[in-house]
């Protein structure tokens, strides 16, 4: 082999090794934000399981921004004030960036629910969380599919 064919091989080897890292680190994101829109969707079944059991209501709350959190009872004016059942995004580089105007919640013994969304955001794109009026609570994308999750419609 010649010295040009070896810095070839050189050049199209970190080619590969940069595209690579580049997709690992993609991925590495998509997850996260897919693992804090499971983590949001679990919170609010535990927070509908109570209101169901206890047969209340549980009307949520949000505060938006990077390190936002979702919880339920009277809204703080930070995450930090935040006193009861609350769920704070522990990773910096997620943002809870839309919440329902409206009351959204969960209502007493029949599962029913004031429907609503949620919408965490990262560089690998955003994420919803949807709440319907008989509780379902789904994720859907907002732009294209995300790691096998649909774009909602």
């Amino acid at each position: 082999m010649s010295l040009v064919e070896m810095m070839v091989v050189v050049a199209l080897v970190a080619m590969c090794t940069l595209w690579g890292i580049h997709s690992w680190r993609s991925y590495q994101q998509a997850l996260t934000l897919e693992q804090h829109a499971q983590q949001l969707r679990m919170s609010l079944y535990g927070t509908q399981a109570e209101a169901n059991h206890y047969n209340r209501s549980a009307v949520l709350w949000a505060v938006e921004g990077r390190a936002g959190c979702v919880g339920t009872g009277t809204r703080p004016t930070d995450c930090h004030h935040a006193t009861g059942k609350i769920l704070t995004l522990t990773d910096p580089d997620i943002e809870l960036l839309d919440f329902t105007n409206k009351s959204m919640g969960f209502y007493g013994l029949r599962n029913a629910a004031m429907a609503g969304h949620l919408t965490l955001k990262n560089s690998a794109g955003s994420l919803r969380v949807v709440l319907s009026a008989r509780g379902r609570r789904r994720i859907c994308s907002e732009n294209q599919p995300l790691l096998g999750i649909g774009v909602c419609q």
